[in-house]
């Protein structure tokens, strides 16, 4: 190895200057562990870095680790809490179904969650659908053990007024056609 490689080696292993790791070769004859010896003796090895640690005792956590910890299981219990939700909101939405009839004629049964989905993808299709077939005689309704009969009694009114609505427009033109 010549010169120029041991003063390499010294700096990158020491963490010192080039100039530094060649006056401690030079001052201790180039032998490599004698001018590591001494940049340690005078100070300048790792050059102000902490020096490694090895213990088999725990360290207490800083108030960082801590945060970070907590942190870390404030999210966990969140995204658990999430999970828990959704699950039981499918459970809820395939237990029970909606019901479309026309003339007391049940035309489709499907699960809420089905029906959720459709009304998400297809949006505007599927509330022009359901606003004219209300106009059409269609009658909609939820049944399941989960189902409160205060959302049936609402959707109920609110059919019986768009069926009012059309046999009153029905009326009207029959009194017209009449005269």
């Amino acid at each position: 190895m010549d010169h120029y490689e041991m003063v390499e080696k010294l700096r990158t292993k020491a963490n010192v200057s080039y100039e530094e790791a060649k006056a401690a070769l030079e001052a201790s004859d180039w032998d490599i562990l004698d001018a590591l010896v001494l940049l340690e003796n005078e100070g300048k090895v790792n050059n102000g870095e902490t020096k490694a640690e090895y213990t088999t005792q725990e360290k207490p956590q800083t108030k960082a680790q801590w945060n970070n910890a907590d942190t870390k299981a404030k999210v966990s219990d969140g995204l658990s809490k999430l999970w828990a939700w959704i699950k039981k909101l499918f459970t809820l939405g395939n237990s029970n179904q909606f019901v479309i009839r026309r003339n007391n004629e049940e035309l489709v049964s499907m699960p809420i969650t089905v029906m959720a989905l459709l009304m998400i993808v297809f949006w505007p299709f599927s509330l022009i659908v359901l606003f004219v077939g209300l106009f059409l005689g269609a009658r909609y309704s939820f049944r399941g053990p989960d189902v409160n009969k205060n959302v049936n009694d609402f959707m109920d009114k609110a059919q019986n007024k768009a069926a009012s609505a059309v046999e009153i427009h029905v009326e009207k033109n029959d009194e017209n056609k009449v005269e």
